[in-house]
């Protein structure tokens, strides 16, 4: 099976270039939303709920969700249902999402949102920064120990937080040996349990990486969670944060859905 990640990101490169030509860094720095006070990812999933409520359209594995509600309703009805944060996709040949959606989504919400992209250049932070992102999410899986640490850099040089994904344990040593250095409430570790090679989920793989985890960090489980006993599970082994989209997107009014789950946790 061809692997998504690799022709996901090479698809990003060519659409980078576009954007690049389109809108120079200086006017990013320009737009109203570069130099607002960012919201804390970490604070937030430290201090609530712990759900990372997402906003996707599509997926390359489950195609449109075709869900109705519009991306105001959905993220909106998020924060009503307690979710610690939002999760907003941007890539649009994938997964449907745009920048317009990051922004509608900061107009219209008042908790930190992630941006969540292929990042894979310094350009992308800044975009994130001007559209509204208070967090960024970065794929081990796509960068090198070099190109991890100057993403991370410059985006909390801007006032972002990151979220690094890792899928298996040599990933999650790279990314404890490149944030050795970065104050930890800067960032946060989430597991994702869809193998972004082949697109198999297994809940066990967070289980499994957890007690690999770097002391003092916030640990996240992301994909595969539709059932609120496997949060009440994961959080009993130490989980603090979990990201879930799909399996509220895929209902008619994804906020309604949040907020059961989030009842159904803490029940």
């Amino acid at each position: 099976m061809e692997d998504i990640l690799k022709k996901i990101t090479n698809q990003t490169a060519q659409d980078l270039k576009v954007r690049k030509d389109k809108t120079s860094l200086s006017q990013l720095r320009e737009m109203p939303f570069y130099s607002r006070q960012t919201l804390s990812l970490h604070n937030g999933l430290k201090n609530g709920s712990g759900i990372i409520a997402e906003h996707k359209r599509q997926s390359p594995s489950k195609g449109s969700f075709n869900c109705p509600s519009s991306l105001q309703d959905v993220v909106k009805g998020y924060e009503t249902a307690g979710a610690s944060a939002i999760s907003c996709l941007t890539d649009q040949p994938f997964f449907g999402g745009t920048l317009q959606d990051l922004l509608e989504a900061r107009n219209a919400i008042n908790i930190p949102i992630l941006r969540k992209d292929f990042i894979i250049d310094l350009y992308q932070i800044h975009e994130a920064k001007a559209y509204g992102a208070d967090a960024i999410l970065l794929i081990a899986a796509c960068l090198n120990n070099e190109e991890l640490k100057t993403l991370s850099l410059e985006a909390m040089n801007l006032g972002l937080e990151i979220l690094f994904e890792v899928h298996e344990l040599e990933e999650l040593n790279r990314i404890k040996t490149v944030t050795t250095s970065f104050n930890t409430s800067k960032f946060v570790i989430g597991v994702n349990n869809r193998d972004l090679k082949r697109f198999k989920t297994d809940i066990q793989n967070s289980k499994d990486l957890l007690p690999h985890f770097p002391e003092n960090v916030l640990a996240i489980s992301e994909s595969g969670i539709s059932d609120p006993e496997i949060v009440k599970e994961l959080k009993t082994l130490g989980f603090e944060g979990f990201l879930i989209g799909e399996n509220f997107m895929k209902t008619n009014d994804p906020g309604t859905s949040c907020q059961q789950f989030i009842k159904a946790i803490k029940s």
